[in-house]
């Protein structure tokens, strides 16, 4: 069993929708306490990690905390609650699973519509959605402390399944990106470069978090850690395929928002092949991560995207392979300890101004 899995299972569990990233924030502080040479955290909600390197340039790595997830919206006077989406999320996909209602309590729930018995046989839209708790009216919702604006979080289960080399479980869009940033800082001794690792908030939410610690830091470079989209599945051709599990870390090319540099990602590629890691070319055409804000951000930032593959995110529950996040892990270690250098940088290149 992996080193890392108790942790994975920790950030899988914890509560971390957009703008309420606290529970991911108090677990990855605690974490990395005795690994970092500092750790604070910003008005906006990021929480950063850092580790002193050997020269005055700045290495941002990134992964964001939240989650997608879903709001209240409206407390029905019979006690159902009526729900809005924080975050991508396919309403179809959402029926009859188990949430949490973060209110005073947690409290746990159903997400309901009305059945096929009913003649309701077309696809439900967000708003016909509503989260079932037993509740029998709104004074009782109230006094339990939900109210519109209440966070709601999807419970499932984080699940090891040694027999085919997976995990599955809830939001590992990104707290796969979280765990490769928290394993990286925590096995990397004496870098190149002072690392600046970033857990943003927001990301779901127009990569709000990024833009701030990008501006903040004002990095040389930057990786931006993710858990993306794995295609691979019955219906979608090979040539649609966004990412394929078992093949390794998912190098990004391009997508909605960046395109990157040509040079950091040859450089990527060379890494990756000079310790025999297997590795793929991910274009994504339709969606984007916190590189958009962090690319544009600072001076201008040279930002690479390194992704664990991960089939069904943005829905409750999602399934990876343990050896591509191994890999995902050696190869952003090795790249954190030693970045890549652009020519423009010179021999010993000019210092970056203080923070």
């Amino acid at each position: 069993m992996p080193e890392w899995m108790g942790l994975l299972e920790r950030l899988s569990v914890a509560a971390g929708p957009p703008g309420f990233e606290d529970e991911v924030r108090d677990l990855l502080m605690n974490e990395l306490k005795n690994s970092v040479d500092q750790l604070f955290t910003d008005p906006f909600g990021n929480l950063y990690a850092v580790k002193m390197g050997r020269s005055e340039r700045r290495l941002m790595m990134a992964a964001h905390m939240d989650e997608v997830a879903l709001m209240v919206r409206y407390l029905e006077p019979n006690g159902f609650i009526r729900i809005t989406e924080l975050g991508g999320l396919n309403p179809t996909q959402l029926l009859s699973q188990r949430v949490i209602v973060h209110g005073r309590k947690k409290l746990r729930g159903v997400i309901g519509t009305l059945p096929v018995h009913m003649g309701k046989e077309e696809s439900p839209k967000m708003e016909d959605l509503y989260i079932d708790v037993g509740a029998v009216s709104r004074e009782r919702l109230q006094e339990l402390g939900v109210r519109p604006g209440t966070p709601v979080t999807f419970d499932a289960p984080f699940i090891i399944q040694e027999d085919t080399g997976v995990v599955i479980g809830k939001a590992l869009d990104d707290r796969l990106g979280c765990l490769v940033l928290a394993e990286s800082l925590r096995r990397v001794d004496d870098p190149e470069m002072t690392i600046y690792g970033v857990f943003t908030s927001q990301e779901e939410r127009g990569m709000k978090g990024a833009t701030v610690a990008v501006n903040r830091i004002q990095p040389d470079l930057a990786f931006v850690l993710e858990g993306t989209i794995a295609s691979d599945v019955p219906g979608v051709p090979a040539h649609e395929r966004v990412t394929e599990l078992g093949r390794g870390p998912a190098l990004r090319v391009m997508d909605r928002t960046v395109i990157v540099q040509r040079w950091l990602l040859e450089e990527m590629i060379a890494r990756a092949e000079d310790l025999g890691i297997p590795y793929q070319l991910q274009l994504s055409p339709v969606s984007g991560t916190d590189a958009a804000a962090i690319s544009v951000g600072g001076k201008g930032t040279p930002v690479g995207i390194v992704s664990v593959p991960a089939r069904y995110i943005h829905t409750p529950s999602s399934l990876a392979r343990m050896d591509d996040i191994e890999n995902t892990v050696r190869l952003m270690m090795d790249l954190a300890r030693s970045p890549p250098r652009p020519r423009y940088w010179g021999a010993s290149g000019t210092p970056t101004p203080p923070i």
